[in-house]
This record gives C-alpha cells, structure tokens and sequence, in this order.
C-alpha cells in the first residue's frame, strides 16, 4: 500500500498497487475500439484501487485523451459492421423491457452507427454523439443516423434536451471523468428515464484469473469497475440499478480466431488456414467470457427534473 493522489477522492489517499505492468509510452495507444496489438501482454498500463472510493484506475487517469479519439480510423470494425449490427440487435432484444417507441434515446460513443441502425427502428428518436469524424460520416451514410460530432461535454451545454433513455455502450472505461459524465446523464433524463451502459466486470472469475494480463487492461481504458462500485458511483448520481445483464457478443469465426492468434501463436495456424474459407469464415458465434455485464438503471424519484 503506497500514498498517492486519488483522481476521484482529490487527495491523498491509500492506495494499493493492483496490477503491475511494463511502463508504456504514450505514442504507444492506439484508441481504435478493434486495434489489435502485436502482444498486448507488454503494452499493459500499472493499475491502482483507492481504498477509500473504491475505483480501480489507469496510470493515465490525470491524462485527457478525449481529443485522441478524434482521429480514430478503426477500418477493421466497418469490416465486422454486419456482426456488430446482429450482435445489438440481439442486445435490443434483451433489454427490451427498458425502453419503448415513444422513447427519445441517446447514445454516447454511437461510432460506426451498428447500435444506432438497430435501435432507430424502435425508438420515437434517435441521437448519437461520436467524436470521430470518420465514424461519424460512416454512420451517416450508410445508416441515415442523426449523429452529433461533438464531445459530451459540448452537446448537453448547447442542447437543453431531455431524454427517457441514454445508452453508454463499452465507453465509461474510456472517460476522462466518469462521475462527471454519469452526472450529466442523470441531469438531462426525463423524470422516468433510464441510464443503461456496459463495461468490464473486474470482479468476474475471467478477470481474477487472469489479473494483470486481462484482455481489457489496455493502456486506453482509464478506470475499471466491478459490480459494487459502478451501483456507488451510479447511486451517488441519483440513478438506482434495476438489471445486470452478462453481455453476449456475436463475432464471426475470422474474428475470433484473429484475436486468438494475436494471443496465442498456434491459432495464427488455424487464422491463416480459415481465411482460405469464405464459407467458413463468414459464419458467428456467440461468445462470452461472463465479464462484460449491462447494467440497467433508472432515475431516482424526487429530483429538481421531476416535473419535466
């Protein structure tokens, strides 16, 4: 246990060294979604847990990558676009219970738009905000989604909208400021409106195994949570867990073994060989490793938007 200052508590505090790793330069982050590192096992950051507020944070905690995001180019995910469409589609169908037709929905971190083509359908309306330009036109283009390329903190101050359900998918572990975020969020539902994100569960079995060669210990995913703590900071913004959902994802066989290989050199046998199969490697399976939850929550009754 070591002092240092804490990001969230703003002092000094204990803190517990929870995952070391080789020091890493920042020339070194790719902030694509689907980059694949050469070996990731040595492009790790060093991990923290605040005792006291009980989040576990990135080296990089003090340092904004927001406009890093800018320039994303992620061509690999337009490749999987059509597994990431049927993968939301799919998550649609399990929260289902969560939103209805005449719902105004967000979605912050909209990317390529596979979210926002599933969702659009269902929805009174849809909105996404999306840093990249890239990403954004994509999504435009192919999808016909009103898509905002502005960052989160700009698109609330000039648009004094509320909405009845705000999705966050695989994006709070990349904020500068989660608490802040999650604030904003509370602040611009409607009185019934609801908050649903998803992100690593740090308490998973797959997670403790493998500690500090996790798959998602990557230098650009700043904080990480686990059950306890995204209910504490979800609850000190005034929003109350209703569900928790361990997230499936559909991925195409190529994929699969294309991420393995990156990990493990005998699968880049089986990747070479697959690729030689359209038919083969076009076909999706679902996956779960059961540390990637949803979690649904609602606005808490009695706040100054109560009556919006």
């Amino acid at each position: 246990m070591i002092k240092k200052y804490c990001f969230y508590c703003k002092k000094i505090s204990d803190i517990y060294l929870r995952s070391k790793n080789k020091n890493i330069s920042n020339n070194s982050i790719n902030f694509a979604s689907t980059e694949l590192y050469v070996n990731k096992f040595e492009i790790k950051p060093n991990l923290f847990y605040c005792k006291d507020c009980e989040i576990i944070f990135s080296e990089y905690c003090d340092n904004s990558f927001q406009e890093n995001y800018v320039d994303v180019l992620d061509p690999l995910y337009v490749d999987q676009i059509e597994n990431k469409k049927k993968y939301f589609n799919n998550l649609i169908n399990k929260i289902s219970d969560q939103f209805e037709s005449s719902d105004n929905v967000l979605e912050i971190g909209s990317y390529y738009g596979a979210f926002g083509s599933q969702i659009v359908k269902k929805v009174k309306s849809y909105t996404g905000i999306e840093l990249s330009p890239h990403a954004c036109e994509y999504a435009k283009r192919n999808f016909n989604l009103n898509i905002r390329n502005q960052n989160i903190y700009e698109f609330f101050r000039q648009n004094k909208l509320k909405f009845d359900v705000i999705f966050m998918f695989d994006v709070i572990e990349h904020l500068d400021d989660p608490n802040l975020v999650l604030k904003l969020c509370a602040n611009n539902l409607n009185s019934k409106g609801r908050l649903i994100i998803s992100t690593m569960n740090m308490d998973s079995l797959f997670a403790k195994i493998t500690g500090r060669y996790y798959q998602w210990i990557i230098p650009m995913h700043k904080f990480y949570f686990s059950n306890y703590s995204i209910k504490k900071f979800l609850n000190r913004n005034n929003l109350e867990i209703d569900r928790i959902i361990n997230d499936v994802r559909i991925i195409s066989l190529e994929y699969f073994f294309l991420k393995l290989s990156q990990k493990i050199l005998l699968f880049k046998y089986f990747y070479k060989l697959l690729i030689n199969f359209k038919s083969i490697k076009n076909l999706t399976i679902k996956f779960s490793l059961f540390d990637i939850n949803i979690y649904c929550s609602y606005l808490k009754k009695n706040t100054s938007d109560e009556t919006h």
